[in-house]
């Protein structure tokens, strides 16, 4: 669900051919007057089209003729083949992003990378001369001159192809998985995926990286992890012109191409910024709703299995109303790819279906001119295991439904067809179906241009680029799934659409996005950046108090009927112990994490002068108090304990399972409960956090204090009694140790706040001196106390070498699983 533009988009400027000829001592011109007389033209077939190419099959090499030297070409480098995991970054897709010309020089062709970090787009010719001058270029590749004639050559290419042209080593050391290396000797062409077009030319290859220290997720993937070998594409597209770029704003989240602008005036900053758009133009200028000259068209991958292929186009139509908004009537189509359409064809917007080996995020990818933002195609990667995910959603779910099957979403018919999904329930496949609608709508919405928009719960539902979890609603004691998915466009997302795609008269341009920023805000939509605490995904309602409430009223009636009862006839019982148990048990993550900003946060806006919002807010300090307070009743032991009838039907997983906390008989509730409780205790003792706390209460009258919070916790964990089971005893001490932890984390920090610092060792040494003295008839209890004096006394003496890593796993212990935590997201 995240957007990827060229991962590391390395957009960079060419140098021009005068300071291209300095550099290699003397004018292109001379050096080509010196070289040999030409070469016969090699015999070998010839693929026409825009840069037209000869496959050597006899030697195993590219040729390329040239024809056009120092002009721009786009040149992209895609993944035709992917990793296999969502943790290696090798969807299909595009990968790199250069502009590159060739430059002739002598018996040799470069093929150098233009520096589009730093322009001068509105300056004069000299001005912009020297900011290409003054910045370094790259040079991908020196090719041999084969022949030339007229002055057209042909050049042995394959030094431009036989390389870690996408960045492979670089990315696999990042991941940790190995010193792998680019290994030519089991490298090639892939022949059948080489052609030509009169605006493009699509080379692939096999290429192959090696190791013989191969890291763990490329053991999971690869039949011999010593070798890692996936098809390389690389797409080079004729340089468009007539594009008119627009500018960007920052207040609201169309994306962006952004760089260094040496040609504005002294006083400005040189930040320059065009957003990113297909070019959409009207049949009709004149006409207040017209079709377009050409429609953004995207591509449906003939993988996609029927049912949800129609759900998956429907959703990507949602979007043709918010165009209307912007004066097109059908911008949008849906097609089935044809057989024979190649999915890595640069022209092509293509909606992939990806597997990987376990669940994975969505991600939408575009080809992009760097020099204008302008959108040329695109390749949007959908998880195959979404659909899995959501099935799951409703299996967890199922058992708290009304029995009359009210309560239930149904999809709009629209996306229904026959067949295909057998064996599902009508709601669990409306289910399935409305979110894949939704998730298309988002993923694609990427491909159009547009950016995350993590706000949009403030208005309930107003955009599609959210990411959102299943409403679950609570109504006469059952859970009522009604409201789970978005149906539509939201209204957040016409106003890109109308920022991004409106045309408006040169002159009046500037006045006609001004207006869109102003009809939204004055609308009360809202779009914050990313540092403001109502900027957070897979959160819901308005306010925090309420996604609290709602989340935790149906997360008990979600755990108290969580059973076999959801199973199949054929599955396990040990099964329940998979990915839907922590849907159940940490059904409120979400919420708990959107909560969690609003303690000790600062509401911020992106505003420019004369904008109607403030640049920064006070959050309320009752706001804050009674987040914090909803926060802290997750701590509670009845709201870390899992039901006693739940845990005796949590037999071992037969088959195994990434979720699962151990392979002991007993499922391991106190670990559960460690991971629960510190999902909500060790960010409140965030370095950042307490530093925040301290500063603003300087300033905000009656704000929420580091100590009132740190005091509150205490009287959660530390200070609260009338535990009288051994079950919330046991618990108790969990969420006490979790909060020691966070507190010596803290503790330990002294690039924080000194004020926190000071606070915490202060109240750690209190415990430590009342916890001496504390008696409890527990002697599990007894010990703990008595240990836990000991361990602060300890860590007292140098906190720094003695603090705690992480509260989420047993200080100084490894895991007791392979995950400290179960896999988080992606489960929207």
């Amino acid at each position: 669900m995240g957007q990827r533009n060229g991962r590391g988009l390395r957009t960079v400027w060419l140098a021009s051919a005068a300071v291209l000829a300095m550099g290699l001592g003397g004018p292109a011109a001379q050096a080509a007057d010196l070289a040999p007389p030409a070469k016969a033209a090699p015999a070998l077939k010839k693929t026409d089209g825009f840069i037209p190419f000869y496959w050597d099959a006899a030697k195993g090499r590219v040729l390329l003729e040239i024809s056009a030297f120092d002009t721009d070409v786009l040149y992209y480098v895609s993944a035709a083949t992917g990793g296999g995991s969502v943790e290696l970054p090798f969807d299909r897709g595009v990968l790199e992003s250069e502009v590159i010309r060739f430059q002739r020089v002598g018996q040799k062709v470069l093929v150098n990378a233009q520096n589009l970090d730093y322009r001068a787009p509105s300056g004069t010719a000299a001005r912009a001369e020297n900011v290409t001058a003054s910045f370094p270029f790259s040079t991908l590749a020196v090719l041999p001159v084969e022949s030339e004639a007229a002055g057209t050559v042909v050049v042995d290419a394959t030094a431009l192809f036989m390389r870690d042209a996408a960045n492979i080593e670089r990315d696999l050391k990042r991941a940790n998985q190995g010193p792998f290396k680019f290994d030519p000797a089991r490298s090639t062409f892939y022949p059948a995926r080489m052609k030509a077009f009169p605006e493009n030319t699509e080379i692939e290859t096999v290429s192959t990286f090696a190791t013989d220290a191969p890291g763990a997720l490329v053991r999971n993937v690869t039949p011999d992890p010593r070798f890692m070998t996936l098809r390389i594409h690389h797409s080079f597209l004729k340089a468009p012109t007539g594009y008119t770029p627009r500018q960007a704003d920052p207040r609201i989240g169309v994306s962006a191409v952004r760089f260094t602008d040496f040609s504005k005036p002294i006083n400005d900053a040189p930040d320059g910024a065009y957003v990113t758009r297909w070019r959409l133009e009207k049949k009709d200028p004149t006409a207040a709703l017209s079709e377009p000259k050409t429609p953004i068209t995207f591509y449906f991958d003939p993988a996609i299995p029927d049912p949800i292929r129609k759900a998956m186009k429907e959703g990507l139509l949602w979007w043709n109303k918010a165009y209307e908004a912007a004066g097109f009537r059908g911008a949008i189509q849906a097609l089935d790819a044809p057989a024979d359409m190649d999915p890595m064809d640069i022209r092509y917007a293509y909606v992939l279906w990806v597997d990987r080996d376990e669940r994975g995020f969505s991600s939408g990818g575009t080809y992009r001119d760097p020099r204008t933002g302008e959108i040329l195609g695109s390749k949007t990667h959908m998880d195959t295991s979404r659909i899995r995910t959501i099935a799951n959603y409703f299996d967890a779910y199922s058992g708290g439904l009304p029995a009359d099957g009210s309560g239930l979403m149904v999809a709009d018919p629209k996306l229904l067809s026959p067949g295909g999904l057998d064996g599902m329930s009508p709601g669990q496949r409306d289910l399935v179906l409305q979110r894949q609608a939704l998730l298309t709508a988002h993923e694609l919405g990427h491909a159009q241009g547009f950016g995350h928009n993590f706000s949009s719960s403030l208005n309930n539902q107003a955009s599609v680029m959210e990411y959102p979890t299943p409403r679950v609603m609570v109504k006469g004691g059952k859970l009522d799934l009604s409201e789970a998915f978005q149906r539509q466009i939201g209204v957040y997302d016409t106003y890109m659409v109308r920022y991004a795609y409106t045309p408006f008269p040169t002159a009046g341009e500037k006045a006609g996005l001004d207006g869109v920023i102003k009809d939204m805000r004055a609308k009360g939509v809202i779009y914050t950046p990313d540092s403001d605490p109502r900027w957070t995904w897979y959160d819901d309602r308005a306010t925090p108090m309420e996604d609290l409430k709602e989340h935790a009223a149906a997360r008990k009636i979600i755990l108290a009927n969580y059973g076999p009862a959801m199973l199949k006839p054929d599955e396990p019982v040990g099964s329940l112990r998979d990915m839907r148990l922590w849907m159940a048990y940490l059904h409120d993550r979400y919420a708990i994490e959107s909560g969690l900003k609003y303690v000790g946060g600062l509401f911020t806006n992106i505003v420019v002068p004369g904008d109607p919002l403030p640049p920064t807010e006070f959050i309320p300090a009752k706001t804050q108090k009674e987040v914090l307070g909803l926060l802290l009743d997750v701590v509670e032991p009845d709201s870390l304990a899992i039901p006693e009838t739940l845990l005796r039907q949590l037999p071992p997983d037969p088959g195994g399972n990434i979720e699962d906390l151990s392979d002991d008989a007993a499922f391991d509730q106190l670990r559960a409960a460690r991971i629960r409780a510190a999902l909500v205790l060790e960010p409140l003792f965030d370095t950042a956090r307490a530093a925040r706390m301290v500063a603003l209460a300087a300033r905000q009258p009656d704000a929420l204090t580091f100590p009132q919070m740190v005091e509150a916790v205490m009287a959660r964990t530390w200070s609260a009694t009338g535990d009288t089971t051994a079950s919330a005893k046991a618990l108790r001490r969990v969420s006490q140790q979790v909060a020691l932890e966070s507190m010596m984390i803290l503790g330990a920090k002294a690039e924080g706040s000194a004020e926190a610092q000071a606070y915490v060792l202060d109240q750690l040494a209190q415990l430590a001196e009342a916890l001496k003295v504390r008696k409890d008839s527990d002697p599990l209890t007894q010990a703990f106390y008595r240990q836990t004096a000991r361990d602060i006394d300890h860590y007292l003496a140098d906190p720094t070498t003695n603090a705690p890593k992480s509260a989420t796993t047993p200080w100084g212990k490894s895991p007791r699983s392979r995950f400290p935590l179960p896999p988080g997201p992606p489960l929207g």
